[in-house]
């Protein structure tokens, strides 16, 4: 492969990976802030007891998902440390008890907003590093 090609190819890569970056900074921000907006209104006109504190843990469950995902990530990177690649599928069989899954769902979400809330400024900082170092190698490549 060419010089000129690789450089392209380097480029494209590193521009599209800028992009995907910067939509999951702005997509989990804005959702974070839709469920705080949400919540705290509705807790302030309905005079809900404990609305703020809610509303931030609501407010930081999007990056508490990423937190989860990047564990998932390096669990999975650790087990393929010998070089075997496979796949994995997940299947949750439920029963269907719609206050079981309602509470479940509820308890997901204030579990995530605390992780979010712990450990939500490593992911974005990692991503803010990764989108620094992808506008460096445009940069350099140009």
């Amino acid at each position: 492969m060419s010089y000129h090609k690789n450089r392209s190819i380097v480029i494209r890569n590193a521009i599209i990976d800028s992009f995907f970056i910067l939509w999951c900074l702005v997509w989990r921000t804005g959702l974070g802030l839709t469920f705080f907006i949400i919540y705290a209104s509705l807790g302030y006109i309905y005079s809900w007891p404990f609305y703020l504190p809610i509303s931030i843990i609501l407010g930081f469950s999007p990056w508490g998902w990423k937190v989860q995902e990047e564990r998932k990530m390096r669990k999975l990177e650790n087990k393929i440390g010998d070089g075997f690649i496979y796949a994995k599928a997940e299947s949750n069989i439920e029963i269907n008890y719609r206050v079981v899954i309602f509470l479940k769902s509820v308890f997901g979400l204030f579990v995530s907003g605390f992780w979010g809330i712990i450990l939500g400024w490593k992911a974005i900082l990692g991503m803010v590093v990764q989108l620094v170092d992808n506008i460096r190698t445009v940069i350099k490549y140009i």
